[in-house]
């Protein structure tokens, strides 16, 4: 079984960028790790997803202000790999040079929907 993402009321302060975007290269990944941390119960194959250096292609900016059409990111160890063409709501943090991709799943972490709702949420 899978673990859940983190609840996005916990994950969303932490974004200083929040966009929907497609992923246009993957232009770096690195080694494949051990999961060394992986809960009692849960299903896991034993490794992590590399971590990968990415290029979005922006769609629209949702939190934060982005003056470019394409970003590159950072997609930390984790239980998934992207691969161009995947897209969807992206939380991104303000790390230098490069963002880091937030959330269990990357843009699998949460739909769009409940983003908007938490962001709407966050404003009052």
């Amino acid at each position: 079984m899978a673990i859940p993402p983190e609840p996005i009321e916990e994950v969303l302060p932490k974004a200083a960028l929040v966009i929907e975007a497609e992923v246009e290269a993957v232009l770096a990944t690195g080694p494949i790790q051990p999961q060394s941390d992986a809960p009692p119960g849960t299903t896991s194959t034993g490794k992590r997803a590399a971590s990968q250096t990415v290029k979005l292609k922006v769609a629209k900016v949702h939190k934060g202000a982005s003056a470019s059409k394409e970003l590159v990111v950072e997609k930390p160890l984790a239980g998934y790999a992207l691969r161009v063409g995947n897209k969807g709501p992206f939380l991104l943090d303000a790390s230098k040079p490069n963002p880091v991709i937030l959330g269990r799943y990357g843009p699998d972490s949460w739909s769009l929907d409940r983003i908007l709702q938490a962001l709407q949420a966050h404003k009052r």
